[in-house]
């Protein structure tokens, strides 16, 4: 009975014409001017790079270095989760884009928070699009 069923199936699917699909080619490689076929355009993995130093007036002073996608929104997310991380005063905020698309930013904060709540927020930051691990806010030479 098994025999007879799985016969009649394939006798059904053969007359219906189906096939296997056929494979598409991928063409993957980068044109001259950066981009991938299709107009598409790579990007970074996100990434950061920060280092910090004491300034004179007993807070400390964080610069960033930033790449990918996590940073798109002007570094409003991050301003957000350092203000949470931290909770300390946030001033001399900037950040800005670099004309190859690198983040820039800077900020001081008061002197009584820790390294780690930086560097938690800029996990926190980006995690929704690939969380940044490992980023340690090195002290910068004076």
């Amino acid at each position: 009975m098994k025999v007879i069923t799985l016969a009649s199936t394939i006798f059904f699917v053969a007359s219906l014409g189906i096939s296997s699909p056929t494979p598409v080619a991928i063409n993957d490689t980068l044109s001259a001017n950066g981009t991938l076929a299709g107009d598409v355009t790579k990007r970074e993995a996100n990434g950061a790079e920060c280092k910090r130093r004491n300034d004179s007036s007993g807070s400390t002073y964080y610069r960033l270095t930033t790449t990918g996608t996590w940073d798109d929104d002007w570094g409003r997310g991050f301003l957000d989760n350092i203000r949470g991380q931290c909770k300390a005063i946030v001033y001399d905020w900037y950040f800005g884009y670099y004309d190859d698309g690198k983040g820039d930013c800077s900020f001081s904060i008061t002197s009584f928070a820790a390294p780690w709540c930086v560097e938690n927020a800029i996990w926190l930051a980006s995690e929704p699009t690939g969380a940044i691990w490992g980023v340690s806010c090195t002290k910068a030479k004076q």
